[in-house]
């Protein structure tokens, strides 16, 4: 490494030593000589030196190491072009008094610049044979830190959101609280689904249904839409979009109408696709896990053109599971998305597909007793048919279109397409558990169509006044959506006289389908929004005006229903001030709205949802901003929930509203050398008022921690251990105090390796194989995780 350390200055440089350890990337490679002339393509803007030149150095797979005293507080010069990584170094490095050093080892590390006799800087020394004598000699080992290319920062920590402003102010600098869950975090836990990669997220609970995909609750509320990147969805095909495929998973807390009009209470969840790049890179990922799980994946991306200009991205991912833990037959999943990118100076075009096909079985559960408590353990067989499940198809067409018009003026829009066919056919518990065992089931037999447009349109200005710096951001975003319903006309309950006995089920596909409705919804919205600094100030305000136009048309038998009108305004206001470069604090307020769009049967449809939520907190960057930690506590007020009508199927009941008060601690980065973390701790008080219909069971106490460590010396250079530990306290299930899942812990364990290309992940989950439990609402089925699982996964990069 590029460190050479005297009896003098050991003691004043280990804190320094051990900062540039966690945050030095170096690549080992053959031929490094051929790779420092390498072209490659950088578009970094002026920021934090070391930040700069961690992303060439991970570009440019070129060993670089550097003492972290050096680039404290340092501002690097613009990177962009084409260049070989020597150059774009040194590019960077303009301006700042430091010079770039060959070491023995074939890498680079910074040394002051050397002056002539004027006091004028001398030339650097030339590359090659002519740079020899001015190697610096390196004594200390290799270092491999968990990042990845498409991480968006430093090992585990993010430094911004993609979504929440629409611009690429820093998440230090925003008075909100927001997750981001990078493609090294996802890595390093070897998650194989979005349920596992928000398990990083505070305030986020999930809740596996009893068909289709999990749904989740934050901060008490169903994140009742999902984004990808920034734009509305409809159906499931986000929720099963396989890691490969996801650069960042981000979770914006409370009302957010600026990132979207129809804002649920508790907040959006955002996946952020990975993108074309400039420069090659290849994976080829092969995994093997318990019950039969097999996968296999590609991603790939590159240059089509000499000049960069034209990017290629294709991705291609299938999995196939013999059968999960009940018996059910196992998931099937395929994923296909090509996308291309031209991008220069001034214009960014990205045009892509993706086609999700996927089928999800009944998943794991138990069953509370009529007379209370739960059956606690698992359930080893179907309750139901092997074959019943849930299946999805979806195909999306989208593109995002970026130009500058001016120094200081982008227009942005972005669009998207999808089609989405959603089958359910399944069995499912309708009562507990009698005494002898017994429990009446009702058959899912149904069809879905969904198709939808969403569509962005903004300008952002950037301009300075002396030291106020604004960000302002205009714009009118649309979308809309046909949802089409045909359910079975031989609906029917069974009674299971003992549901552990041999009991044969009839077959869930009926072949008897009619529609039972369809539904309308157009939202446009316009906005404008202000990001102001001045100083150690932030500021960040916005207003939002949404239109809502909805329509429903039951099925057969039933009333028809009057389109409805609805318009409202959405504000929202956040204040942040840095105490000092390395603590902030703020306090935020929002409002959200969602329009009434469910029917009461008999007529009519129930009023709109508004929440609002105040919040404080406060945000530290320690460690030259390797490691982020953010605390908040919140106040949200929800004015009243929608109930599923047990007796008209597709009607829904007012069921009062709710108020969710809690704290939340998350932290991420790198504390020692060649340790990464993510943590979080999340207390929620859920408080319905009396006499409301709608059961929310969730734990009051929930906390995660994740770690990895890679090993510093060199012969075990690249391998790498992880381990975590996943809590939730008891809580209650249904209504009332008869049905209670335990508090419990959940410990994982990783081992990888990765070199040269080559890697290997082993991760363990639930090591200790104890009964677990997700959070549920109805004794009739409680959801459980997994039981000891196995996976085995290893990747090729070329």
């Amino acid at each position: 490494m590029g460190f050479k350390l005297d009896s003098n200055r050991t003691v004043r440089n280990v804190a320094a030593m051990a900062i540039a350890m966690a945050v030095s990337q170096t690549f080992i490679v053959t031929g490094a000589f051929a790779q420092q002339a390498e072209q490659h393509t950088y578009h970094l803007p002026s920021g934090p030196l070391d930040r700069t030149l961690v992303e060439i150095a991970k570009i440019a797979q070129l060993p670089l190491s550097y003492d972290a005293s050096l680039v404290q507080s340092l501002k690097s010069a613009p990177v962009d072009g084409t260049f070989s990584a020597e150059t774009a170094i040194r590019k960077a490095l303009q301006g700042t008094g430091l010079d770039l050093v060959p070491t023995a080892n074939g890498g680079y590390t910074l040394a002051h610049a050397r002056t002539n006799a004027k006091g004028a800087p001398s030339a650097p020394p030339a590359a090659g044979a002519g740079a020899a004598a001015t190697q610096v000699d390196t004594t200390l080992p290799l270092i491999s830190v968990a990042a990845n290319r498409d991480s968006g920062g430093t090992g585990f920590v993010a430094e911004s959101s993609s979504t929440y402003a629409r611009s690429d102010v820093p998440l230090s600098e925003t008075p909100k609280s927001v997750s981001v869950i990078n493609a090294a975090v996802i890595q390093s836990q070897a998650a194989q689904s979005l349920s596992d990669v928000l398990r990083n997220a505070s305030g986020v609970v999930t809740r596996p249904g009893p068909l289709g995909v999990p749904s989740y609750e934050i901060r008490g509320f169903q994140a009742s839409n999902l984004t990808s990147d920034g734009l509305a969805t409809v159906g499931s095909a986000p929720n099963v979009t396989p890691t490969i495929a996801i650069s960042s998973v981000e979770v914006i807390k409370g009302p957010s109408a600026i990132v979207n009009g129809n804002s649920p209470p508790g907040g959006v969840i955002n996946i952020v696709k990975k993108t074309p790049q400039a420069d090659s890179f290849h994976e080829i990922k092969l995994g093997y896990g318990t019950f039969g799980d097999a996968q296999i994946a590609l991603d790939s991306t590159g240059a089509l053109t000499d000049d960069k200009k034209l990017r290629y991205r294709f991705i291609i991912s299938g999995e196939r599971v013999g059968q999960n833990a009940m018996g059910y037959d196992g998931q099937r999943n395929f994923y296909f998305a090509p996308t291309l990118q031209w991008k220069d100076s001034t214009s960014d075009l990205t045009v892509g597909y993706e086609r999700t096909v996927d089928r999800e079985p009944v998943p794991q559960y138990t069953l509370g007793y009529a007379k209370g408590d739960i059956y606690r353990n698992y359930i080893d067989k179907p309750l139901g048919n092997p074959s019943d499940h849930f299946g999805a198809q979806t195909d999306n067409v989208f593109f995002h279109f970026e130009q500058k018009l001016g120094k200081s003026l982008t227009f942005v829009s972005k669009g998207s397409y999808t089609r989405s066919q959603q089958t359910q056919q399944a069995w499912t518990p309708a009562t507990p558990l009698s005494a002898t065992n017994g429990a009446s089931f009702f058959n899912y037999d149904s069809l879905s169509d969904f198709y939808s447009w969403s569509l962005q349109n903004y300008v952002r200005a950037k301009f300075d006044t002396g030291a106020v710096k604004n960000t302002v951001i205009a714009g009118w975003d649309l979308l809309h959506y046909n949802q089409y319903q045909a359910d079975t006309t031989t609906q029917g309950f069974i009674s299971v006289p003992n549901v552990f006995g041999s009991y044969p089920f009839p077959s869930s596909d009926t072949g008897n389908l009619a529609p039972t409705y369809a539904s309308f919804y157009t939202q446009s919205g316009v906005y404008l929004q202000d990001q102001f600094s001045y100083r150690n100030f932030h500021a960040l305000a916005s207003v939002r005006r949404d239109t809502y136009l909805t329509n429903s048309v039951p099925g057969l038998g039933y009333k028809p229903v009057p389109g409805t009108h609805q318009n409202a305004y959405s504000p929202s206001l956040g204040l942040l001030y840095e105490l000092t470069s390395e603590v902030a604090a703020y306090a935020s307020y929002n409002r959200g709205f969602q329009p009434g769009t469910s029917l009461q049967f008999g007529g009519g449809v129930l009023p709109p949802q508004v929440s609002q939520q105040a919040e404080v907190g406060m945000k530290f960057n320690l460690l030259d901003d390797k490691l982020a930690i953010t605390t908040s506590a919140y106040r949200t007020s929800f004015s009243n929930y929608n109930a599923a009508d047990p007796l008209h199927r597709g009607f829904y009941l007012p069921a009062g509203g709710a108020v969710s008060r809690g704290f939340e601690a998350e932290i991420n980065g790198q504390p020692l050398p060649g340790v990464n973390l993510v943590g979080t701790y999340t207390y929620n008080d859920f408080v319905q008022p009396s006499g409301s219909k709608l059961a929310v069971n969730l734990p009051r106490n929930s906390a995660s921690l994740w770690a990895t460590y890679n090993f510093q010396s060199e012969p075990l250079q690249g391998v790498g251990v992880g381990a975590g530990l996943f809590f939730a306290s008891g809580q209650y299930i249904g209504s009332g105090s008869a049905y209670r899942i335990p508090s419990q812990v959940e410990t994982d364990l990783g081992v990888f390796y990765r070199k040269k290309g080559y890697g290997l992940n082993l991760s363990v989950k639930n090591v200790f194989n104890r009964k677990l439990y997700y959070s549920s609402t109805t004794p009739t089925l409680i959801p459980m995780g997994p039981e000891r699982t196995v996976m085995l996964t290893g990747t090729y990069d070329f």
